[in-house]
């Protein structure tokens, strides 16, 4: 039965295709490609292309990070359609290999550490997902995400404080204003009193207009006294 598994689910890496042994775990990348990742080298930047993707259409960055109580914000790598990390991120999310996520990181803590991005953060919280979609997922990919950067730094994982309320529409096949509208009021927290003054690192898959991270950003206002830092594996070019 082993073998037959075998013959149609081969362990390759799921960016380039390289058949890497059957002891392999199923979703690691290969070392080259590790290496090749479509780094964005956000870590040491300031106001770059994610921040600015959460600043929206303020102009003033700065001004519009500061009201969300936001420190710093930054992407790993860059995602683009047709490349092949496109077809790696789509197997974590749906194709049950969450391990990718956890590899990725893994990968991207081990890069940050040559800048101050994690330092002071207390608490990674990876963004949520509503049960129903987690029940027919089986997994939150966000989470594996955060854990495997949890490894690295030893920074605590939290899942308990905050929740996805509402089963939106895919953000993907929304547009324009309806983004903002389908996110609007979809997460909530408990138990808010339980992170005052904690500098909260909030860990999401891919960032692409920024709507999303909004909308949680402001149900975790409601952490009084707390900072807030964003990391997101992808960013859309």
């Amino acid at each position: 039965m082993a073998s037959l598994f075998s013959l149609f689910f081969p362990r390759v890496c799921p960016i380039c295709g390289a058949y890497l042994g059957e002891q392999t775990e199923r979703g690691k990348i290969c070392d080259e490609c590790l290496r090749t990742l479509p780094r964005t080298e956000q870590a040491e930047v300031r106001q770059n292309g994610t921040e600015m993707d959460l600043a929206g259409k303020c102009t003033d960055v700065v001004a519009s990070l500061k009201s969300m109580h936001v420190d710093r914000a930054a992407a790993f790598l860059f995602y683009e359609k047709d490349h092949p990390i496109q077809k790696a991120i789509h197997k974590m999310k749906y194709a049950d290999q969450p391990k990718i996520g956890y590899q990725l990181g893994r990968q991207a803590a081990m890069d940050f550490q040559y800048s101050d991005f994690f330092d002071e953060i207390d608490i990674i919280i990876p963004m949520p997902l509503h049960p129903k979609r987690l029940r027919e997922r089986g997994y939150n990919q966000s989470e594996y995400i955060a854990r495997g950067i949890s490894e690295i730094t030893g920074i605590p994982v939290d899942t308990t404080h905050v929740l996805r309320v509402r089963n939106t529409p895919k953000q993907a096949l929304q547009s324009g204003e309806g983004r903002m509208h389908n996110v609007d009021k979809a997460f909530a927290v408990n138990h808010p009193e339980q992170m005052y003054g904690k500098h909260i690192l909030l860990v999401d898959d891919l960032i692409t207009t920024g709507e999303t991270m909004r909308s949680c950003l402001k149900a975790m206002k409601r952490f009084r006294g707390a900072t807030f830092s964003v990391f997101a594996l992808c960013k859309a070019r």
